[in-house]
């Protein structure tokens, strides 16, 4: 769960989000959202004035955004 490493390892140039103790998921509402006491597959993207700009709740455990949505969702810097 050390994403300070991993954002270094990897030269990514934005924050990665570890919730071992699930306090975001709760708060986003994700957290068990299909009764399975775990968090849903989700993805939030938020921008510079921590606004979210563009989300997605999974329906089921397997459903996860496609990589091609999530990146045409990212705001132009």
């Amino acid at each position: 769960y050390d994403t300070t490493t991993l954002s270094l390892a990897l030269d990514l140039d934005y924050s990665v989000l570890s919730d071992p103790d699930a306090y975001v998921t709760k708060k986003y509402g994700v957290f068990n959202l299909l009764g399975d006491g775990v968090a849903t597959p989700s993805v939030f993207i938020i921008d510079d004035n921590k606004t979210v700009v563009w989300s997605y709740i999974g329906d089921n455990i397997s459903d996860r955004a496609e990589l091609k949505d999530i990146l045409s969702n990212i705001p132009a810097n």
